[in-house]
């Protein structure tokens, strides 16, 4: 698996949702095939951020490059080029499917192959039971098996949303891990939580809002997004 990763240049970026601005007069620069961590506490603009950063949220204000295609006019190309893996809410593995579903269902809609996802399994370091509900893998699981089937279409750069809610500090290594694992096809990795780890991260801090969007906030998206 061999990937060129996306770039990222923004400068004096804003975004507005339902209760206001979100953040604005933001400036960052994201290498190809970094893993990239945007960190701030809940309500602060996370999960906002990325979908900005894929062109599936418009900016109100500033200017955002993406690997040499400039949004909002070439939004749509981006989307294509930057995958989700998991955005909370409203895009997750479900959790009564069984993951060889999930499997298929991703097998579907990007055209992956079997051997795609046996690579991709692969690359995170896990080895699911096809019949088992999602439901039921252990969080860090279901996280990676999140990743592994956004990677197995080879995209040039995935969104990792709430890397450590709901895991203890072992598994948390483990899915970081797993997402450096991933930068080393070339992937670019765009993810979100409310500390970076340590190590070889590009950090891109917010810092806290008043008000946390509402779980709506999926309403404002592009309309062809994913």
């Amino acid at each position: 698996m061999d990937v060129d990763g996306v770039s990222i240049l923004a400068r004096g970026i804003a975004v507005r949702g339902p209760e206001g601005v979100v953040f604005a007069n933001l400036d960052l620069e994201v290498s190809a095939g970094a893993l990239a961590v945007v960190a701030g506490p809940g309500g602060s603009g996370r999960t906002s951020l990325l979908l900005a950063l894929s062109g599936r949220l418009p900016l109100i204000t500033g200017y955002l490059d993406v690997s040499g295609h400039v949004l909002p006019a070439q939004a749509r190309v981006v989307r294509q080029l930057i995958r989700p893996a998991r955005l909370r809410p409203g895009y997750e593995l479900e959790d009564r499917h069984r993951v060889r579903e999930a499997v298929l269902e991703r097998r579907l809609i990007s055209g992956a192959s079997d051997r795609d996802i046996d690579a991709a399994l692969s690359l995170v370091g896990l080895a699911p039971d096809r019949s088992a509900l999602v439901g039921e893998l252990h969080p860090a699981d279901q996280l990676l098996l999140a990743v592994a089937l956004a990677v197995a279409s080879s995209p040039a750069g995935i969104l990792v949303d709430d890397v450590e809610v709901g895991l203890p500090l072992p598994s948390r290594a483990r899915v970081w891990a797993a997402l450096h694992e991933v930068t080393r096809t070339g992937t670019t990795v765009l993810a979100s939580a409310s500390d970076a780890p340590s190590g070889d991260v590009e950090v891109i801090h917010l810092p806290a809002r008043e008000q946390d969007w509402p779980t709506d906030v999926f309403d404002l998206l592009e309309e062809d997004a994913p």
